[in-house]
């Protein structure tokens, strides 16, 4: 400070919401009116029109201002460090043979003996690999650092910051690509006082920094630099296919990483907040004089200090859409945790902001932005472009977030195959609509028959926990059906909203059709109690037949804890059993037979599209959700079904499990006509065709038994 002649600096807002400094989380008191520094606009003024123009000047200009203002330089001249593999291991992670290396980057302290500077890096890759693997690096805590953490917290906080999902690596392992752990604090401690050690305090033998010198941030970053130094030399690492991974104060560090080092191929920035991809300028959370207090000084620039004594934020000759630009073209993915669990410090809309700002730059290079400039309802995935944004429903954490990244990451990062292939399997959720009362019964049978032959059948299996979707008007005009919604739950399978009277949205003003929904509930209710039932099962698959209907509708759902049961897998089982009940009263055997053959062949032929429409739409199989109904001739063709399942490798898994699935947040965005699958909405809203089989016609079924 005495370098700046500054006597002292401004207090930050308190995270403590009573506090008389109390930081801001009411988005309605932040300016409408933020004017951010135009990346596009040279310092003469001059506009950026082509690409060249920002390598060759603009690009260089930004980097200027972030190395003499906010992060400060990296000296011309750094140590060599030489790279010692402490251990290797064999080991299994998802059930899939990897190979742990432990090693220590011995960082070159011949100039100045007295500070000693060992890296922590681990490295796993796939042991079957067939050729180098991507790889990606967290900045991380050491084990001891994360035991000593784990003996702090109670089981609910450690839930609330590691997650209850798979490990990260576990997830990344199934991938087929690599993982490593860099602990920055072996780089450069994480304090003030750590300033004449460390890194820094090496290449500055032990004295004070400059003004402009480097902070931990860009000190974390040259270590990650340091660390793909030696992956260019491991034959098991694909060193063009690293990326880089970071949450809180790391993730300020991941994004300075892929903003300074072109050699990283992805960035997953995690709850960075200010000095991240948080924009400086918004007056929600932490403020840039939290940033320059005593406890986080040490991250930054001298000169950053500055702006938080005599200049202000609105002083900065940049903000961070600029430092998330300089990745450009190379694909960011911005993550949150919800402001009710993380609590809003990191600012989720500021860091989207972030997102939005650089957006030019990336369209500029021939890339595409997020796609939006409204901020998304949580766990709403923008993940169509080259910068991609998700707010998870959790806490200070990437967990949730890893799957979605790792979906969007694959369109950028491929790896070979292994030597031994994983067996292929794929997960379907069953599920049930029209309980208790679905088509006409054939003579002699009853609902209650077909309620527990479907049971039985299920059960013979092990199925999980199926869904079935409930109109309660059968229970009025079918008064004799009561008892199936009780052999249902007794089953232990819950039940879901399917509307009142099975009305179709699209036909329906919305009030009316929420109406009809809310008079479901007390069926529910009873049926359910305190158990999952707000879970809606659109009828006819009609979502809405305008842009602005669906949204109405999702909106209502939303504010009253609805979640919607989706469908990827459908193949007309309804339209059988008015043929079937034909069949049975002329006692033709043989038209029943031609009809186990079409459901047989049907329910195939939608797997096979099924999984087809999903790897081209997100470069893998995802969980699935089959949509079944409660009609006669299940009595008949569930064990065939379920026989068939099995044998193409389906396994049988729960609706909030394949809901669980990160495509599903990726939400279609049609001009009008929300209608049919999941799939077939995706497909329609990337204007992709899907893949060519011959169409599933039911046509023929009218025929049957005539």
């Amino acid at each position: 400070m005495d370098l700046l002649h500054i006597a002292s600096l401004r207090n930050g807002p308190d995270g403590d919401p009573k506090s008389p400094r109390a930081a801001n989380f009411d988005e309605s008191k932040v300016s409408a009116n933020i004017k951010l520094p135009d990346p596009l606009l040279l310092s003469d003024g001059k506009r950026v029109a082509m690409p060249q123009l920002w390598w060759d000047q603009r690009r260089l200009e930004i980097f200027e201002l972030f190395n003499r203002e906010i992060y400060g330089r990296v000296p011309k001249e750094t140590p060599g460090v030489k790279w010692e593999i402490v251990s290797t291991t064999n080991e299994t992670v998802a059930g899939i043979p990897v190979v742990t290396k432990k090693l220590v980057g011995h960082v070159d302290n011949s100039s100045y003996p007295l500070i000693t500077v060992d890296i922590q890096l681990t490295l796993s890759t796939p042991a079957k690999a067939t050729g180098p693997v991507p790889v990606m690096m967290e900045f991380g805590l050491s084990a001891e650092a994360l035991e000593a953490i784990k003996k702090r917290l109670s089981e609910a906080q450690l839930q609330a910051l590691f997650g209850d999902g798979p490990k990260w690596q576990e997830e990344v392992a199934r991938m087929g690509w690599g993982y490593a752990t860099l602990i920055p604090a072996t780089v450069q401690a994480d304090n003030g006082a750590g300033l004449t050690e460390g890194i820094i305090g090496l290449v500055n033998k032990g004295q004070p920094r400059k003004l402009d010198d480097w902070g931990a941030l860009r000190a974390w970053a040259w270590g990650a630099s340091r660390a793909l130094d030696y992956f260019e030399t491991d034959k098991a690492v694909d060193a063009k296919q690293v990326g880089i991974e970071g949450l809180s104060r790391y993730g300020k560090a991941a994004l300075v990483t892929m903003a300074y080092d072109p050699r990283f191929a992805i960035g997953f920035i995690g709850s960075s907040g200010a000095g991240g991809a948080k924009i400086w300028r918004r007056n929600f959370g932490e403020q840039v004089e939290n940033v320059a207090s005593t406890s986080e000084y040490h991250w930054m620039a001298g000169n950053f200090l500055q702006y938080a004594g005599p200049l202000t934020v609105n002083d900065l000759p940049v903000d961070q859409h600029e430092l998330i630009a300089l990745c450009a073209p190379r694909p960011v993915f911005i993550s949150s945790g919800s402001q009710q669990v993380e609590g809003g410090w990191v600012d989720a809309k500021g860091m989207f902001l972030g997102g939005v700002g650089a957006g030019p730059v990336y369209k500029l290079l021939g890339k595409r932005d997020l796609g939006s400039t409204e901020f998304p309802p949580i766990e709403t995935a923008l993940i169509d472009g080259d910068i991609a944004f998700r707010q998870h429903t959790g806490g200070h954490t990437t967990g949730p977030n890893w799957p979605t990244f790792l979906t969007w990451a694959s369109r950028y990062i491929k790896c070979p195959a292994l030597a031994e292939p994983l067996a292929t399997t794929h997960e379907v959720a069953l599920t049930f609509d029209d309980l208790p009362v679905h088509g006409s019964l054939p003579p002699g049978m009853t609902r209650l028959d077909i309620a527990n032959s479907i049971i039985h059948s299920l059960q013979a299996v092990h199925a999980p926990q199926v869904y079935g979707f409930v109109n309660a008007q059968g229970l009025q005009t079918e008064p004799a059906s009561a008892p199936f919604l009780k052999l249902w739950r007794d089953a232990g399978f819950p039940l879901g909203n399917h509307t009142f009277s099975h009305m179709d949205l699209d036909a329906n003003p919305v009030e009316r059709f929420e109406e009809d929904l809310l008079a479901n509930e007390p069926t529910l209710n009873d049926a359910m109690g305190n158990n999952d039932w707000r879970w809606l099962r659109f009828p006819f698959l009609h979502e809405g037949d305008t842009s602005e209907k669906h949204r109405a509708i999702n909106e209502f759902l939303a504010g009253h804890g609805y979640k919607v049961a989706e469908v990827t897998v459908s193949f007309g089982d309804y339209a059988y059993n008015e043929p079937y009940a034909r069949c049975l009263a002329k006692n033709n055997q043989q038209g029943i037979e031609k009809l186990k053959q079409g459901y047989v062949d049907g329910a195939a032929l939608s797997l096979q599209q099924s999984v087809a429409d999903a790897e081209l739409l997100y470069g893998r199989d995802i969980r699935h959700i089959m949509l079944l109904h409660v009609g006669s001739f299940q009595t008949v063709m569930l064990p065939s079904l379920l026989e068939l399942l099995h044998q193409r490798g389906f396994h049988l898994i729960t609706l909030p499990e394949a809901a669980s699935d990160p495509a599903y947040s990726m939400h279609p965005d049609l001009p009008s006509k929300y209608d049919g699958t999941f799939l077939d909405k995706s497909l329609a809203s990337r204007h992709v065709a899907p893949v060519h089989n011959p169409p599933l016609s039911l046509a023929w079924l009218e025929e049957v038994c005539r």
